[in-house]
């Protein structure tokens, strides 16, 4: 049994060249009888990287994985070569990671080290060796927006749970190819923790519903076997068979965590801080605080989106203002039984000017602090021939921002002006 294993082994040379990649992997796939009919791995038309396409206008693809060959946490957990960290280690390291993503992150890295003796090397040698993600721009494509920060804090949060593995067979840069991976790639199967599902993970995903093609059911117990379906959407040979993301994701979200953006996405916000009046008593800003803490529909942090059919300034971001401009005379007319009029009504015309003209001083305050260009610049610049997927989705990221926040001011001037 041994020697038949080493045999395998060493013909399982290592593949040179990405068709080479691909055909050991498709290869594998058949040895281990996975079913994907009127299916194929080809590059990507909509992103990088390669993904799933219809090879049939006339039956529908199927695609059903077994169990055996899926690579979870559940798994990692009870492998016989792999040492997950200490609990110490979990423990120390939960505020930055989850222990699932954790686990399977150091065994992807453990697998990756074993070459072609591991049993997903097919798999593995076929994963992008980089991505689209800020945490793996060369530069700096966000400005000073809050992607930016939030890419900053990913990256220090990976470096010390990094610091606490201590590592003698990987680099930071490795760990966080892993990380990006299993957080991009993963998905979460109730019997088998996080997972990463050779196959199924080249379905990109869509964020609108009539766009995807496939869905997840999950596995068939009785098959032992992972199952995407097909949806009710028209399919045609050449088409790329795509997945739906389980929530509606702005393009912040859709670039930190994903690598892309969408033009015109529909579901695209830009997150908002209100900070209390600086000018405001103690007593007051402990009035204002205990009316937000007890209301269900005013908060401090908030996003403007692109809706239709809603205004992009919404009711209970107008009402927080108005509460937050208070004066103290304004203040005594209101408790909790009366606090949602708000929502509905203005206090008077001058606190209403002082609620909309804070929110004009906010987004005022985004435009110098977060940006280093103009919406012009940025629209100017997307026009250019000589943009990488980086700069290119960068921009549509930037572009979106820029224009909610015009779009925001349009509003409030147009509101500011009907109150003269």
């Amino acid at each position: 049994m041994v020697d038949d294993e080493i045999q395998m082994e060493q013909q399982r040379s290592k593949p040179t060249t990405n068709e080479e990649r691909l055909i050991s992997f498709k290869n594998w796939l058949n040895e281990h009888n996975v079913i994907w009919k009127n299916v194929d791995i080809r590059s990507s038309i909509l992103y990088g990287g390669s993904a799933l396409y219809s090879t049939s206008s006339e039956e529908l693809p199927i695609i059903e994985i077994p169990t055996s060959l899926l690579m979870s946490s559940e798994l990692a957990k009870n492998s016989s070569t792999f040492i997950p960290p200490t609990s110490d280690v979990f423990n120390q390291a939960e505020q930055h990671i989850d222990q699932e993503t954790l686990i399977l992150t150091l065994f992807l890295l453990h697998e990756r080290s074993e070459g072609t003796k591991s049993f997903w090397y097919p798999h593995i040698q076929v994963l992008p060796t980089t991505f689209s993600t800020p945490l793996f721009h060369k530069e700096n494509y966000v400005e000073s927006t809050s992607v930016y920060y939030l890419t900053e804090t990913m990256r220090q949060s990976m470096s010390e749970v990094c610091d606490l593995i201590n590592p003698k067979t990987f680099t930071l840069e490795d760990f966080l190819w892993a990380y990006t991976i299993i957080d991009s790639r993963g998905f979460k199967l109730t019997d088998f923790g996080t997972t990463l599902i050779p196959l199924a993970d080249f379905a990109n995903h869509v964020s609108f519903a009539q766009e995807a093609s496939l869905c997840s059911k999950g596995v068939d117990k009785q098959t032992n076997r992972f199952i995407l379906k097909t949806t009710d959407k028209k399919i045609q040979a050449g088409d790329e068979l795509c997945l739906k993301y389980n929530n509606e994701l702005a393009n912040w979200q859709l670039l930190l965590y994903y690598g892309f953006a969408i033009e015109n996405n529909p579901f695209d916000s830009i997150l908002l801080e209100i900070k209390m009046d600086p000018n405001d008593t103690y007593e007051m800003e402990m009035k204002k605080m205990l009316l937000l803490n007890l209301s269900e529909d005013l908060f401090l942090d908030h996003e403007l989106k692109i809706s239709e059919n809603e205004p992009i300034i919404s009711e209970n971001l107008l009402a927080t203002l108005r509460l937050i401009v208070m004066t103290n005379e304004e203040l005594e007319q209101y408790n909790l039984s009366n606090l949602d009029e708000l929502l509905s009504s203005i206090v008077n015309t001058d606190n209403e000017q002082r609620a909309l003209n804070k929110l004009l001083e906010i987004l005022n305050d985004i435009k110098e602090v977060q940006f280093t260009t103009t919406l012009e610049e940025s629209l100017n610049r997307f026009q250019s021939s000589q943009l990488d997927d980086d700069e290119r989705y960068s921009l549509i990221y930037l572009i979106g921002q820029k224009q909610i926040i015009e779009n925001a001011c349009h509003w409030i001037n147009n509101a500011l002006s009907q109150l003269k």
